[in-house]
């Protein structure tokens, strides 16, 4: 009986150990959130990143850099924006077909001017942060979205460096 006893509790054992651990697994698997956004302190780095990178390498570098899909400045839902002093896109991290466009009077879906307001902000105090409604790349539904940007003197001509967090 002791020997049937002992191969029941190492059969038991066998199968029950196993099993849990794949339970575990797929607790911890499914209970990790899914980073599939940009945080704030995400957005900050890749504004300072961008800022070394322009300070290195110039504005003329920024349309293929920051529209490179595989490069560092596409991270999920970031992506940095390069904009001249009268609201031209210089480059563009997720849509390129914008550089060269004058956004000035862009719209947000409620009709607020969120570019003016952002290079107004830039033009007086350095640095803005600005939250709108803007369609999310990644869910494809309008979200809020808040810009935050910097202005950069580069070869002597002012510039609005931003990147926007979805929330």
């Amino acid at each position: 009986m002791h020997r049937l006893n002992g191969r029941l509790h190492r059969h038991t054992l066998l199968t029950v150990v196993p099993v849990l651990l794949l339970l575990l697994v797929i607790a911890l698997t499914a209970g990790a959130p899914a980073r599939t956004r940009g945080t704030e302190a995400e957005a900050g780095a890749m504004l300072d990143r961008a800022e070394r990178f322009l300070g290195r390498n110039g504005v003329s570098a920024a349309p293929e850099a920051f529209g490179d899909r595989e490069g560092a400045f596409i991270d999920r839902d970031l992506y940095p924006m390069l904009l001249d002093r009268d609201g031209v896109m210089v480059a563009h991290g997720w849509t390129p077909s914008l550089n060269g466009s004058n956004l000035t009077d862009l719209r947000d879906v409620d009709g607020k001017l969120f570019m003016r307001e952002a290079l107004d902000a830039v033009e007086r105090q350095g640095r803005a942060e600005v939250t709108y409604r803007w369609l999310d790349p990644l869910s494809g539904q309008i979200a809020q979205k808040t810009m935050r940007a910097r202005r950069l003197l580069l070869n002597g001509k002012p510039y609005t460096l931003a990147v926007g967090v979805y929330r």
